[in-house]
């Protein structure tokens, strides 16, 4: 992107991502502009993109650009397949521009895997990682807790799950601000000595760190906030975030149907799903462990979660987040070694 003020953020944002495409994309860039600090490169189908734009009159769009695209990877295509089959797909071209230096990050509610495959074909991977790790806060009762990894690496080694308490540790300082994060292994029982075979091995890894390391919680202890930083493998972390999604969903359906639809009850269910979806109130959270910028949402956001998302990946560009992870893992990594 070219001719931004100083100052001003460039993020790349996959138009054709997600369940509704330009018509949530791109009245979110708009707001996220019209919010102060970004411009945003639309990257899609350049005629669909601006058909949208037309709608709108506003000052914002002097801060859009809109990147032709072809194509779009849909959930449930085989990411890899894609890459070799739509090069030029969107979220590939959104990688690409981030790669270049034309876009501080991108953002994508599309196919998680797509862009996960983006992030680590185009960024590559810090040493030592093969994949990268989707982290952040899951419950609302406790909004400062990261839990890592929420479905990226459903089969995990123990010294991955280190590696995850460096990513982790850092991300907790940087964005949460939390001086010295406690980090926990999420496990069947908080007694040591309790869990798998992969909870016991990284526990003896995790003493030998220097970390904030308190052991094993429940999943009952993770409302309460009892550790900043939850390790357990991508099977067992997207299983807690689709519950407790899940259970919001429900549970909001519940009250509506006891208390009826009156604005006590919608107040009452607004704040037990922005409780229960708090993914919704940041958009989206990064893609840990590659070499670059790349936030991930749902692909059923709407406006607010979109434009909430762009202005994440402003925030997390601020705080050095993606500068700082190989320095925390080469540390952390010395002292298992």
């Amino acid at each position: 992107m070219t001719g931004i003020p100083e100052g001003i953020v460039p993020i790349a944002l996959d138009a054709m991502g997600g369940d509704h495409g330009p018509s949530v994309t791109v009245p979110a860039a708009l707001q996220a502009i019209g919010a102060g600090g970004v411009a945003v490169a639309l990257v899609g189908d350049a005629e669909a993109i601006q058909a949208e734009l037309d709608k709108y009159d506003t000052p914002a769009k002097q801060l859009v650009q809109v990147v032709p695209a072809e194509g779009v990877v849909e959930e449930g295509e085989s990411p890899a397949r894609a890459f070799r089959a739509k090069p030029n797909a969107s979220i590939f071209v959104s990688a690409g521009a981030v790669k270049m230096g034309k876009a501080a990050g991108f953002v994508s509610m599309g196919s998680t895997g797509a862009s996960i495959a983006a992030a680590t074909v185009v960024y590559g991977t810090l040493d030592g990682i093969d994949r990268g790790a989707l982290g952040g806060p899951v419950v609302g009762y406790a909004p400062n807790t990261v839990i890592i990894d929420l479905g990226t690496n459903v089969d995990t080694k123990p010294g991955l799950l280190v590696d995850f308490a460096a990513l982790g540790n850092v991300m907790s300082k940087l964005i949460y601000k939390n001086e010295n994060p406690r980090v926990a292994l999420l496990s069947v029982g908080s007694e040591e000595g309790k869990g798998n075979a992969l909870v016991k091995e990284t526990t003896d890894l995790l003493n030998s760190t220097d970390l904030n390391f308190i052991g094993n919680i429940e999943p009952n202890d993770l409302p309460e906030g009892k550790a900043e930083v939850v390790l357990c493998d991508g099977f067992v972390g997207n299983v807690i975030l689709k519950l407790t999604e899940g259970l919001g969903d429900v549970i909001v359906s519940h009250v509506k149907e006891v208390l009826g639809e009156t604005d006590e009850s919608e107040k009452l269910s607004k704040e037990i799903f922005e409780r229960m979806n708090i993914l919704e109130a940041f958009g989206g959270g990064p893609l840990l462990g590659v070499n670059g910028l790349a936030i991930v949402g749902h692909g059923a956001s709407g406006v607010n979660a979109v434009a909430n998302a762009i202005g994440t990946a402003k925030f997390v560009v601020e705080t050095g987040l993606i500068e700082a992870q190989q320095a925390e893992l080469d540390r952390i990594r010395a002292e298992v070694n």
